[in-house]
């Protein structure tokens, strides 16, 4: 069974984090998404898992978000 919290909001700023996986920023991650990250394989952008490369540890990462 899962909580639910609620934090009160004391200064009234709100964050949203935008997800790093959302590569075409059209607010879905699909396989537009992966195809990105496909087509730059070897490159330095986008490099998802931050390890200075596009590899397929980058594709598995976008995969597994949608």
């Amino acid at each position: 069974m899962k909580k639910k919290v609620s934090i009160p909001d004391l200064d009234r700023e709100i964050f949203i984090k935008k997800s790093t996986r959302d590569l075409n920023n059209d607010g879905t991650i699909n396989i537009l998404d992966l195809v990105i990250v496909a087509n730059a394989l070897g490159e330095a952008a986008p490099d998802v898992n931050g390890d200075g490369v596009v590899n397929i540890q980058d594709l598995v990462i976008v995969a597994n978000a949608f």
